[in-house]
């Protein structure tokens, strides 16, 4: 009986005991209804019958007599059913008897009406109530689910109901001050990372400085102009290096950090695509590859035209990194119901199997990997960040020295 420890419960079965308690008064009252007019039917024959006989002249001791008989006689049902009265006899040949079934079959009826009405208002008042309550409850939910907690679900007395609902507060506040922990944690992490940029940028600044100045005193001395000159050539490579590696970083970092504001616009996939490989011509022809873009040019896309570009390029080079001379890059998409689908497809050397599970790691390398490939190993995990926020997928498929296919999903 726990389920009458809800208050809208408890008063639903309240009064749905008091419809019940007034239709048994109300069949009661029909019942002794019945009772008085079958009395008053039954009086009203006697007395007919008793003074038709007074007035044939039967004595009154005769008659008395006759009404005091319980004994049925075969004389007496054979003269009844003569007169054509009998078991068998329809109520309509019984007017006294058919004014009593008229009248209790009309009680009936509105007994019947009664309670029909009354359980169905009844309940189409309880399943509105529970409609509006489960509505506000989904409405508050929904809320939850988009990070707003400034309303909590409707609090009841006592009931399962109430005591889910509790529970589903509960997890709420929980999640709210978790989303707030997290927000704190993003804040701080997207000043950590501002802090870190303006620092970073002084020393590269000196140190790119200084290498332009041992260049140029390299140049005038010509004694060990030379050496000095090799020397300066890796520092610069590896200043190059460090600089592309801690801008990589930082667009990572903040990208996980969710401290990058996506400026979506419509554009042509097409215009997109070429973006992102038009610093790329270049190497693909030197190192005699081809780049090929192939879709319907008429295709557009809502996306970040740069974090866009920036990332079918990472993909891009990627395949070119892992392309022997000759190869083939295909960049191509096509238009889904309500999405759009970006492939970049290679015929280059593929990935191992036990590699194509960590790929998207920060710094991954394959120990097994191509030994003039220059990567860092961030490429790819900047590519699914870029993709991931933006509300799409990035996901690959390849088989050794078939090639790979990377696919980007982006919604439309």
């Amino acid at each position: 009986m726990g389920f009458l420890a809800d208050k809208e419960q408890k008063r639903y079965f309240r009064r749905l005991a008091l419809i019940l308690t007034a239709a048994s008064i109300l069949a009661a009252s029909i019942w002794c209804a019945n009772g008085a007019a079958i009395k008053a039917a039954s009086l009203r024959h006697d007395t007919s019958v008793v003074s038709s006989l007074l007035e044939q002249g039967i004595s009154e001791a005769v008659i008395a007599r006759a009404f005091s008989q319980q004994s049925v006689t075969e004389k007496g049902a054979a003269l009844l059913l003569r007169m054509g009265i009998g078991e068998d006899t329809e109520f309509f040949f019984l007017p006294g008897i058919m004014g009593i079934q008229e009248k209790t079959g009309l009680r009936l009826v509105g007994l019947i009406l009664f309670l029909w009405g009354s359980l169905l208002l009844l309940t189409v008042l309880f399943f509105s109530a529970r409609e509006r309550l489960y509505e506000d409850a989904g409405r508050i939910i929904g809320q939850f689910m988009r990070e707003d907690f400034s309303q909590h679900l409707p609090r009841m007395d006592e009931g399962c109901l109430s005591r889910l609902f509790g529970r589903i507060d509960a997890l709420a506040n929980a999640l709210a001050a978790e989303n707030e922990k997290a927000m704190q944690a993003r804040d701080f992490l997207k000043d950590t990372i501002a802090d870190i940029s303006h620092q970073l940028k002084t020393p590269l600044a000196a140190l790119v400085m200084y290498h332009e100045i041992i260049e140029t005193e390299a140049s005038s001395d010509t004694g060990s102009c030379g050496s000095i000159l090799a020397f300066t050539g890796k520092a610069a490579a590896a200043l190059e290096r460090i600089e592309a590696l801690i801008r990589t970083l930082l667009k990572v970092t903040r990208l996980d950090a969710g401290a990058v504001l996506f400026e979506k616009q419509r554009y042509l996939l097409s215009d997109v695509a070429a973006k992102a490989v038009s610093e790329l011509l270049v190497r693909a022809k030197e190192e005699k590859k081809e780049i090929l873009l192939t879709g319907d040019e008429n295709v557009r896309i809502c996306c970040d035209l740069q974090w866009t570009g920036e990332a079918l390029g990472n993909l891009v080079k990627n395949a070119l990194d892992h392309t022997e001379s000759g190869g083939r890059i295909t960049l191509s998409w096509e238009k889904l119901p309500e999405s759009v689908r970006i492939s970049v497809a290679d015929n280059g050397s593929g990935i191992q199997e036990k590699d194509i599970y960590h790929i998207f790691k920060r710094f991954y390398r394959s120990c097994e990997g191509n030994p003039k490939d220059s990567g860092i190993g961030l490429g790819l995990p900047l590519a699914k960040s870029i993709a991931e926020g933006q509300g799409g997928t990035l996901s690959v498929r390849s088989r050794v020295s078939e090639g790979s296919v990377f696919t980007m999903t982006l919604p439309d």
